[in-house]
């Protein structure tokens, strides 16, 4: 679920590149018209393949990219073999928004955001970490709090679900029972 601050936030930074570069701004503009249209079209499934989350959290983070230029770093290392995994839709732009909210809108020293897929025999392993000016008691926030909610109620104790802040860090890590798109 995209929150309305973030469209705000985004349209504004559009608003402002119109005065300075108007083909960014039309690049920036036509990425948030692609992550609106997939986020519509993501909540109508309950499980969505890692390759079409990680295309979504793509899109969100480029827009985002935009707002903070020079002020983020993102390293993706997306395992080739996860791709076809299944996962709940939508479970991972609140947790990258949550990234962007603390670790780089709070922070006046630039961050880095990594996000982590991978196949790990029978299970599918996320992890999305930033650095920033983290505080060292970890928040028990809505995003988080949502994700955890979900993963509960479609896989029970079968899942887990960790958030904590190592070494000035915050890491989200998620394990998963692997299921595989057969389509």
């Amino acid at each position: 679920q995209l929150r309305p601050h973030f469209l705000f936030n985004a349209l504004n930074t559009i608003s402002s590149l119109m005065q300075v570069d108007v083909a960014r701004a039309d690049r920036l503009m036509s990425k948030l018209a692609q992550l609106l249209r997939a986020s519509l079209t993501a909540d109508q499934h309950e499980l969505t393949t890692v390759k079409a989350e990680i295309e979504l959290l793509h899109l969100y983070a480029e827009v985002m990219e935009e707002r903070f230029a020079e002020r983020v770093t993102l390293d993706w290392s997306i395992d080739e073999s996860a791709l076809n995994g299944l996962m709940p839709a939508m479970l991972l732009q609140p947790l990258l928004e949550n990234a962007f909210k603390h670790g780089v809108e709070r922070s006046s020293v630039p961050a880095r955001i990594a996000v982590r897929v991978r196949r790990a025999s029978d299970a599918l392993e996320i992890a999305i970490e930033n650095s920033g000016e983290i505080v060292s008691t970890p928040g028990e926030g809505i995003g988080l709090r949502n994700a955890q909610t979900r993963l509960n109620l479609h896989y029970g104790d079968a899942a887990t679900f960790m958030f904590e802040v190592v070494a000035g860090k915050a890491v989200c890590r998620i394990r998963l029972p692997w299921q595989e798109c057969v389509a």
